[in-house]
C-alpha cells in the first residue's frame, strides 16, 4: 500500500559546536579588552568595532534547533535559531537520494572514502532519539552525506516511495 499523502514533522535539539562558542567568547573578550585599550590608544576603537560586531552575530546564534518536515515527495531540514527565526537549511525530493543507510555503515563510509571533497552535514540531535541515517544525496551535481534521525514513521514512508534505495546494513 502507497500513501498517497503524507507529512510529519521531527524537531531536534542541535549539537553545540565547541569552537563556534570558543570563538564567539573570544571575540567578547578582544571586543572589550579593545574598548578598555582605546582609552588610552584611541586607534584600538577600530579593532574593538569588528570583533564587537562578530560577537553579537555569532551570540545571536547560540540555540539551534533543527526541524525535519518529511512529505510525500520532498524532504526539508529547517534551522530554528533561537527559537524565533526558522531558516530552510535544505530542501531535496526523493528523486536526489542514491541511498539511505544507517550512519555507521561501511556504504556511507566507502562514499567518503571514494569522494574525499564531498560534502557532509550533521543535522542531528545532542542524545539522539532514534537511529540515526546517513542520507547519500546527488544535489546539483555535488555529492552530499546528511546525516538525520528521521522516526520509525518516516522510515515506514521511505520504505514504501523509495524501497530500493534503503538499506539497513
Amino acid at each position: 500500500m502507497i500513501v498517497k499523502d503524507f507529512y510529519e514533522e521531527k524537531g531536534v535539539v542541535a549539537k553545540t559546536n565547541s569552537k563556534r562558542t570558543t570563538t564567539t567568547w573570544v571575540a567578547g573578550g578582544l571586543a572589550i579588552l579593545s574598548l578598555i585599550g582605546a582609552y588610552w590608544f584611541f586607534p584600538l576603537l577600530v579593532l574593538a568595532i569588528p570583533f564587537g560586531l562578530l560577537f553579537i552575530l555569532m551570540f545571536r546564534e547560540r540555540y539551534i534547533e533543527y526541524d525535519y518536515c518529511f512529505s510525500t515527495e520532498e524532504i526539508e531540514v529547517a534551522k530554528i535559531i533561537n527559537r524565533k527565526r526558522r531558516r530552510s537549511a535544505i530542501v531535496f525530493d526523493m528523486n536526489n537520494i542514491r541511498f539511505i543507510a544507517p550512519a555507521d555503515s561501511e556504504r556511507l563510509l566507502n562514499e567518503q572514502e571514494l569522494n574525499p571533497l564531498m560534502r557532509s552535514t550533521d543535522h542531528t540531535a545532542v542524545e539522539p532519539s532514534d537511529k540515526v541515517y546517513g542520507f547519500f544525496l546527488d544535489l546539483r551535481g555535488l555529492n552530499t552525506i546528511i546525516l538525520l534521525e528521521p522516526t520509525e514513521t518516516m522510515m515506514e514512508h521511505l520504505r514504501q516511495v523509495i524501497p530500493n534505495k534503503i538499506y539497513e546494513d
